[in-house]
């Protein structure tokens, strides 16, 4: 029997290094209840249902339709990790909850919920998918309409909240055709056509998540200035013509080879002058870090044949290779986490 084992069984000191929390271990091994009770929170609409009106047990339980017992220590969870708070027999939506998970909020968050909790059944496989290299779930597979809406609006929320930051990084003056690549629901091509007059863009996806960028499109009423163009940037052709091209959030889900051939057709698209903007969560050039692009990173091999998480470095040297020069790396300011790559066409 080992010294160690022993001193814990007489329970002893176990020694531990100044500043080692051993409950750390357990914090991160069961941080899938955080998720999964926000998760259900929002499924059962409580957010909505506290939106400006404090509730009792009852009253949400009527209103849920949900077991009371189960419904009453899912909101006792929900008052414990700050999402919701408790004022005697009444719950109420903190100055958190307000703002980000009510639909009747400009700062809505509730779609990115429904995104993850979309994967989280994915996130289950991760063993096989590391031993096997096979991917537990796949992007680009078949989505209901629901879960492409859940999907697309969770994407327009998050890009309200940084296109002012990414459309000031870069500037587009005098530039006449933005091609938005796997755009979504294209709501940076809008913000772009809105702060630049005389830019038009093309915003290119899969049919059916244009069908939900077309709503966005006609919120703005710019109609007249995106044209949304399905296809599949893989394969399809970018068009010619392009002063500008973006590339968000979707360069992580393919293979250094295909980055390559996709950044090599943004090239030979593009005018002379015509600038690449290539807006993604990137590891740091020594790969330790951040840890939210090293997690994305995991996300893909569970979702994707290809994807990876890359440092900034490596698109650099994918970028020059093809061509492009004045490549830029820059840490976006809060509140995106992104890094944004520019490079030019000379």
């Amino acid at each position: 029997m080992s010294e160690s084992w022993d001193k814990n069984k007489s329970n002893d000191n176990w020694d531990l290094p100044e500043g080692m929390d051993p409950m750390r271990v357990m914090q991160v091994a069961s941080s899938y209840w955080h998720s999964c009770a926000l998760h259900a929170a929002n499924r059962l609409d409580i957010f909505n249902l506290l939106d400006g009106e404090p509730k009792d047990l009852d009253a949400l339980q009527q209103a849920t339709g949900a077991d009371r017992r189960c419904l009453g220590a899912l909101l006792s969870a929900l008052v414990s990790i700050d999402f919701l708070a408790r004022d005697g027999d009444l719950f109420r939506n903190n100055q958190f909850s307000q703002t980000f998970l009510t639909s009747s909020s400009q700062f809505y968050q509730g779609g990115i919920v429904y995104m993850f909790e979309n994967w989280y059944e994915a996130w289950g496989g991760l063993y096989n998918t590391v031993m096997t290299g096979k991917p537990s779930a796949l992007m680009h597979q078949e989505y209901s309409d629901q879960e492409t809406r859940d999907y697309m609006m969770g994407m327009h929320n998050r890009a309200l909240s940084q296109s002012d930051v990414l459309t000031g990084m870069v500037d587009l003056t005098g530039k006449k055709q933005l091609m938005d690549v796997g755009c979504g629901p294209a709501t940076f091509s809008v913000k772009f056509c809105e702060r630049y007059d005389g830019l038009n863009a093309i915003a290119m996806d899969r049919a059916q998540n244009l069908q939900i960028a077309q709503e966005i499109v006609d919120q703005y009423n710019m109609q007249d200035r995106v044209e949304l163009r399905p296809g599949d940037y893989n394969n399809d052709s970018l068009g010619s013509g392009n002063d500008a091209m973006l590339l968000s959030s979707m360069t992580n889900q393919e293979s250094p080879e295909n980055i390559k051939k996709l950044l090599q057709k943004c090239y030979d698209s593009m005018n002379t002058d015509g600038v690449i903007m290539i807006q993604e969560q990137l590891l740091n050039p020594e790969k330790n870090g951040p840890e939210l692009a090293a997690m994305i990173g995991v996300n893909q091999i569970i979702n994707t044949i290809g994807g990876s998480s890359y440092s900034t470095t490596e698109m650099e040297e994918i970028m020059s290779a093809v061509g492009f020069v004045d490549i830029k790396s820059e840490q976006m300011p809060p509140p995106s986490p992104f890094m944004l790559l520019t490079g030019v066409k000379r």
